[in-house]
């Protein structure tokens, strides 16, 4: 169903952003039309929204993309000038629009695990992990497990 498909009751749900849930709902409710029409005009405007929402993660993508090559250029740059500078033997060079300068890095120094077999057993942390497939297996088996429980899986709306 394309979006000129849509009621105009429909249309405005569509692009009322401002409707709470409840009143989605109570609109929804109101609508004065037979089921399968009312079930026609849900599925144009949830396939309409779906493909906003598409389009809206598509351009996401594409300036999470474009702001990580941006950020890589400005890391190239600045490489340059910290090995420009540092190989003429400066540590800061001031002009009209600002300065730069060489600074040493401040805080912890870096660590450099080297061979991770050789490091003494007291530096490693026993942190215990849930094994999730053994507690479920054991609860399907109908065991009872003080803090974990299963429940009964729920509905979703297919759209075909």
């Amino acid at each position: 169903m394309k979006l000129y498909e849509i009621s105009a009751e429909f249309e405005e749900l569509l692009y009322n952003e401002e409707l709470t849930d409840e009143e989605l709902q109570e609109k929804l409710q109101s609508l004065n039309m037979a089921l399968e029409e009312k079930v026609a005009n849900g599925i144009g405007l949830i396939q309409s929204l779906k493909g906003t929402a598409d389009a809206m993660k598509a351009e996401i993508d594409r300036l999470t993309r474009h702001k990580k090559s941006v950020e890589n250029r400005i890391a190239q740059i600045k490489d340059f000038y910290r090995s420009a500078l540092t190989g003429m033997d400066l540590k800061k060079v001031s002009t009209s629009r600002g300065a730069m300068s060489i600074a040493k890095a401040g805080g912890k120094k870096p660590l450099v695990i080297d061979d991770e077999g050789k490091i003494p057993i007291e530096y490693f942390d026993n942190v215990p992990t849930l094994n999730r497939d053994r507690l479920r297996e054991n609860l399907e088996n109908d065991e009872v497990i003080p803090g974990a429980h299963l429940e009964e899986r729920g509905t979703y709306l297919r759209i075909s």
